[in-house]
């Protein structure tokens, strides 16, 4: 993966009525990321998507966008960015290949009935590139409003809770489209989102934001990493394998008994140990299942 910054914000600060929304945040985006966003509600997050989108202005701090300042030369920086803040917009009445004729009108960007048709192919509409919006699921709208972002061909597509809203089959489509779209068109991409499984799944570096600041920066097998997980063990005997670990020396935070399951907490890499020492022990191992790491990181600092 590229080192190369796409963007980077030093010491970004924000307030609204003297309610401190940024506080100092330090954040880098690189080349080819796709750039998990975390923080709870109130966090920042909104704030600093804006402000990167030339939507708000900034107290204090620097951005850089393709190594440019955002201040000095925001038309030229804005023309390689696409983003969706919260949800698109349409002409409901219209279908949705109209839609995007009537947006290269309003944007000037030249593009031909076949080259929009291709687009709508990408994002998985052509064969309802001739219905009418107000016909569309709220997964197919979404997948619209990242085909009006991409039209002019950007370089960073930024993406405002992209799975809000929708259904299971819309948030593997959805996952599927910002993957292809990283994969396959090269464009790097930040996803604000409160679904912390998806950034688990799709992101290959993230942050955490709370009251403004950054809480940590990264990968995301590194930052997962460093917190211990909860593990669920299915065994024949459950109480007497519960014993068996509680009086071990493996390396186990904590052995709890829940019923016929047993609740472990302990690092990633301890749990092939976990299942070895119980096969031998002569326990009967139906299942070893981790809880989700990134939520149990991210609950840790919110």
């Amino acid at each position: 993966m590229s080192t190369e910054s796409i963007v980077r914000i030093s010491g970004l600060c924000k307030s609204f009525n003297g309610i401190i929304a940024l506080n100092n945040l330090d954040m880098e985006v690189r080349k080819g990321d796709i750039y998990g966003f975390l923080g709870p509600n109130g966090s920042g997050k909104s704030t600093t998507i804006k402000i990167l989108l030339t939507l708000v202005r900034q107290e204090k701090g620097t951005i850089k966008v393709f190594g440019d300042e955002l201040d000095q030369n925001p038309r030229k920086i804005l023309s390689r960015i696409g983003a969706i803040v919260e949800k698109p917009d349409f002409y409901e009445k219209v279908t949705a290949l109209k839609n995007l004729q009537i947006l290269t009108v309003y944007s000037g960007i030249k593009k031909s009935k076949e080259d929009l048709l291709k687009l709508l192919k990408l994002v998985g509409l052509e064969d309802r590139a001739e219905s009418k919006v107000k016909t569309y699921s709220s997964g197919m709208k979404q997948r619209l409003g990242i085909a009006q972002s991409i039209m002019h061909q950007p370089e960073l597509l930024i993406f405002d809770e992209p799975f809000a809203g929708l259904d299971p089959q819309g948030v593997r489509d959805m996952r599927q489209l910002i993957k292809t779209l990283n994969r396959d068109k090269g464009i790097t991409v930040i996803i604000s989102s409160h679904q912390l499984d998806e950034i688990e799944s799709i992101a290959n570096r993230m942050i955490i934001v709370n009251r403004g600041s950054a809480v940590c920066e990264g990968s995301v097998s590194e930052i997962v990493g460093k917190s211990n997980l909860r593990v669920r063990i299915d065994v024949d005997l459950p109480e007497e394998a519960y014993n068996k670990l509680k009086n071990s020396r493996l390396p186990l935070d904590s052995v709890t008994l829940e019923g016929d399951v047993i609740k472990v907490v302990c690092a990633n890499d301890a749990i092939p140990y976990i299942n070895q020492y119980l096969h031998i022990s002569g326990f009967l191992v139906y299942g070893i299942s981790k809880e989700k790491a990134l939520e149990n990181y991210y609950l840790t600092y919110i």
